[in-house]
């Protein structure tokens, strides 16, 4: 299967620079999937888990919400993301403990935005959760 190139960058540093098959996405159009030579394409990536096919394996991903710039001339796709976990790197504790707070957060909240920064929070620590206990190996 062809390939692409996929930088993922965080607003800390570039998380990976490699040659993947495909990669898939929640994005505000609806999950996507990318493959090589993808058309021109610019997206909001939601809080989502993130689908990637490398180097013959597939691999699972937290990611918190950004931008995907697909450029076909170059075969290359951007991800510029708040922040990514790989299934790996996923402390299933800590993210329970996140949700909790979260949702403690959320009904205490004294103003509109309190509750949106509480949500948010939320839906990052069940994304995390999700894609740690959904892909399990």
């Amino acid at each position: 299967m062809e390939t692409f190139q996929l930088e993922i960058i965080t607003p800390l540093r570039k998380y990976a620079s490699l040659q993947v098959e495909s990669l898939s996405v929640d994005t505000h159009f609806g999950q996507i999937s990318v493959y090589a030579h993808h058309g021109d394409m610019i997206a909001n990536v939601e809080i989502s888990p993130l689908v990637m096919h490398y180097n013959g394996s597939i691999r699972h991903f937290a990611v918190s919400g950004g931008v995907l710039y697909c450029l076909c001339k170059e075969n290359k796709v951007q991800l510029i993301v708040n922040a990514i976990e790989s299934y790996d790197e996923i402390d299933i504790q800590r993210a329970i403990a996140e949700k909790v707070a979260a949702e403690k957060l959320l009904i205490n909240a004294k103003s509109v935005k309190e509750y949106n920064q509480a949500e948010i929070a939320l839906k990052r620590a069940i994304n995390r959760i999700n894609v740690k206990e959904r892909f399990k190996y």
